[in-house]
C-alpha cells in the first residue's frame, strides 16, 4: 500500500514519462504520434527518370519537325521570291510601240529576210526601266528558225540614241501550257537598271530556267536552274 503523498509522485512522475501504445516485433511506438509526410514524387529516382527521359524525346522530335517545316518553307519562299515579280510578255504588234521603219532596220540587222515584207508580222513587248525602254522583239517568222529554235532579241531605247542591242538568242516556244517562254522579273541585287529575264527551255530531264540580267551593257546569265516535271519523274 501507498501513502497519499506516494500516490501523488507516482501519478506525477507517470504523466512526465511518455506512454507505450503498441510494441510488435521491438517496434515502440510512443504518443504524440510523429505525423509522416509523403514522399516527394521529384526526389525519386524511381518516378523522375522516365518523365525526362520522355520529355527529351518530346523536345526531340518537335526539333526534328521544326527543322523540316523550316526547311520546306525556305524552298518555298526562295522559289515564290523569284517569281512572285514576274511579269509574263503579251507580244503585241511592234509597230504599235516604235516607227515601222526602225522595225525595218532591226529585221535587217537580225535576218537575211526582206524588212519590208517582215516589219509587219515582228511582234514586240516592252517595259521602261532606269537605263530607259526594253523592248523585247518576237520576228514570228520560220525564216529566223533553226534547229536551236527561234530568234529573239532585246533593244535598250534611250533618249536621243539609236537602238542598242542588248540580247539575243534562240529559243524553243514549245512548252507545255502555262509554261511562259519569257518572263519579266525583279532584279533580286537590286543593282540593275532594267528588269532581269527570266526564259523557260523543256529538256531531257525537266524544265530549265534561265535568269538573264542587265549588267549595265547587255544581258548575261545570271543563274540556271532545273526544275524535274511531274510526268518526267522516275
Amino acid at each position: 500500500m501507498f501513502s497519499k503523498n506516494q500516490q501523488l509522485t507516482l501519478g506525477a512522475e507517470q504523466i512526465d514519462k511518455p506512454r507505450i501504445l503498441a510494441a510488435k516485433r521491438n517496434l515502440l511506438l510512443f504518443s504524440p504520434p510523429v505525423h509522416n509526410q509523403l514522399p516527394n514524387p521529384a526526389c525519386n529516382s524511381l518516378n523522375s527518370s522516365p518523365p525526362r527521359a520522355s520529355s527529351f524525346l518530346f523536345i526531340g522530335r518537335w526539333f526534328r519537325f521544326g527543322v523540316i517545316l523550316f526547311l520546306l518553307l525556305s524552298m518555298l519562299l526562295g522559289t515564290a521570291g523569284c517569281t512572285a515579280s514576274a511579269t509574263t510578255i503579251s507580244w503585241a504588234p511592234a509597230t504599235r510601240f516604235i516607227p515601222v521603219e526602225t522595225v525595218q532596220t532591226i529585221v535587217a540587222e537580225n535576218s537575211e529576210l526582206n524588212p519590208q515584207d517582215l516589219a509587219s508580222n515582228v511582234l514586240a513587248w516592252t517595259v521602261n526601266g532606269q537605263a530607259g525602254r526594253l523592248v523585247i522583239f518576237n520576228f514570228n517568222s520560220p525564216g529566223v528558225c533553226g534547229a536551236e529554235g527561234c530568234l529573239y532579241a532585246a533593244y535598250l531605247f534611250k533618249n536621243n540614241a539609236p537602238p542598242n542591242r542588248v540580247f539575243a538568242s534562240y529559243l524553243n516556244p514549245n512548252l507545255p501550257p502555262k509554261r511562259p517562254l519569257i518572263q519579266a522579273v525583279s532584279d533580286p541585287s537590286k543593282t540593275s537598271d532594267l528588269p532581269c529575264l527570266q526564259v523557260q527551255q523543256q529538256s531531257k530531264n525537266g524544265m530549265r530556267q534561265l535568269f538573264f540580267c542587265f549588267n549595265g551593257h547587255q544581258y548575261q546569265l545570271a543563274n540556271s536552274s532545273l526544275i524535274e516535271l511531274p510526268n518526267q519523274k522516275k
